[in-house]
């Protein structure tokens, strides 16, 4: 009776190891658990890469937009071209340029301001870290230019952020965006005063 109990013994563990070297070696099926395992951690990658290029790209194109503003106001183009035209909407063209833009032009704020030296005291934030949103005032100010003067142009835009927790600049703002600031300092040439109407 004993002997043939560890028979059946013998013949259910040799089973259970059958059938456990079995499901082993199988590997049906491996590369779809693979692929479900990482393409979900993969797209949030690309995504978050496509985001982050987006938003370099983004500032350049303020970056560049802001020194080409700067060098007409500093070579006096920019009061010839105004022509009696309203020289904040010039401006606004001028920083948005054309082409391609992933921010919207409507939101900017800017500021011209002029100092008589490069000791300027207090450049406005664009950015109040409080309150998270604009800081008071910033985007009403614009000086006529000058010639010998120096001026500080700054422009702030926000930009649509979907990737809200990734913050590159700390400069969160409503509506899940955050705030692109470029800033240029420059003493602008000499030439003949103009009139900002």
């Amino acid at each position: 009776m004993k002997a043939s109990r560890l028979l059946q013994h013998g013949r259910h563990f040799s089973a259970s190891d059958l059938l456990r070297s079995r499901f082993v070696r199988n590997v049906d099926g491996i590369a779809a658990v693979e692929l479900s395992l990482v393409i979900l951690p993969l797209f949030v990658l690309v995504l978050v890469i496509m985001e982050a290029s987006i938003l370099a790209f983004a500032q350049h194109q303020l970056d560049v937009s802001v020194q080409r503003a700067a060098r007409l106001i500093r070579t006096g183009a920019f009061q010839e071209d105004a022509a009696g035209a309203d020289v904040a909407q010039q401006m606004r063209g001028l920083l948005c340029g054309t082409g391609l833009r992933f921010y919207q032009c409507d939101e900017m704020r800017f500021d011209l301001v002029r100092s008589a030296t490069f000791a300027i005291k207090q450049i406005a934030p664009a950015y109040d870290a409080g309150r998270g949103d604009w800081a008071a005032g910033f985007g009403s100010q614009f000086d006529c230019p000058v010639g010998g003067a120096v001026h500080v142009l700054r422009a702030a835009v926000p930009m649509l952020r979907p990737f809200r927790f990734l913050d590159y600049t700390g400069q969160r703002m409503p509506g899940g965006k955050q705030l692109l600031t470029s800033t240029a300092v420059f003493r602008a040439e000499s030439y003949a005063e103009g009139s900002c109407p």
